[in-house]
């Protein structure tokens, strides 16, 4: 038998294969992403439609309204993500489901955030804070587009540098421990109302 792959979608690679992220999952996830702060708002609502309740900090909270309105008491915008999780952190569809936390805050969250079970704590920046434990020990880092490249090298390494340089129009490097790809996002037009206020 071959293992299925499930989890949080974000799109297809070159080839035309399905691309997702083990989240929300039994262990703690730390996802770091260098980009724009819509990226958050994206992952914000795939977890919600995934039974997650999410948290999320922002530098831009009046992006995150048609959102909030469509998630109800599902999605909290915070001022801090002192005291996260508010509620335990559950599997889906048992209590109030597993917990995530979202910032575009210049500060990382915490590293420890994430330890625990059914949590995913994501961070999206333009620039990794430098020395952070978070982005040191996160499990997947993704780089939207080839601009960021010094940043992903920054964070990750030169040979993740040159793989962000070469990305194409609209492709996203994405790095774990098990390898790198690049992945095309999928977006359908739904999701772009509630995500562009």
């Amino acid at each position: 038998m071959t293992p299925a792959r499930a989890g949080l979608h974000l799109g297809t690679d070159r080839q035309g294969d399905a691309v997702s992220l083990p989240a929300p999952g039994p262990a703690g996830t730390r996802v770091g992403v260098l980009g724009e702060s819509l990226f958050g708002r994206l992952f914000a609502l795939r977890l919600l439609a995934l039974g997650a309740r999410v948290t999320a900090v922002s530098r831009v909270p009046e992006k995150w309204v048609l959102l909030q309105e469509a998630a109800g008491d599902r999605l909290q915008l915070v001022p801090s993500a002192a005291g996260w999780p508010a509620h335990e952190p559950e599997p889906p569809t048992v209590g109030d489901g597993p917990q995530v936390l979202v910032t575009d805050q210049r500060r990382a969250p915490s590293a420890a955030a994430a330890d625990g079970q059914w949590r995913t704590v994501l961070h999206v920046t333009r620039s990794a804070p430098a020395r952070s434990a978070f982005w040191s020990g996160a499990d997947v880092v993704l780089a939207l587009g080839a601009s960021h490249a010094e940043a992903a090298g920054r964070v990750l390494g030169t040979d993740a540098r040159r793989f962000t340089e070469e990305l194409g129009d609209g492709e996203i490097a994405l790095f774990r421990p098990g390898g790198r790809h690049v992945l095309r996002p999928d977006i359908a037009p739904a999701e772009t109302e509630l995500l562009t206020p």
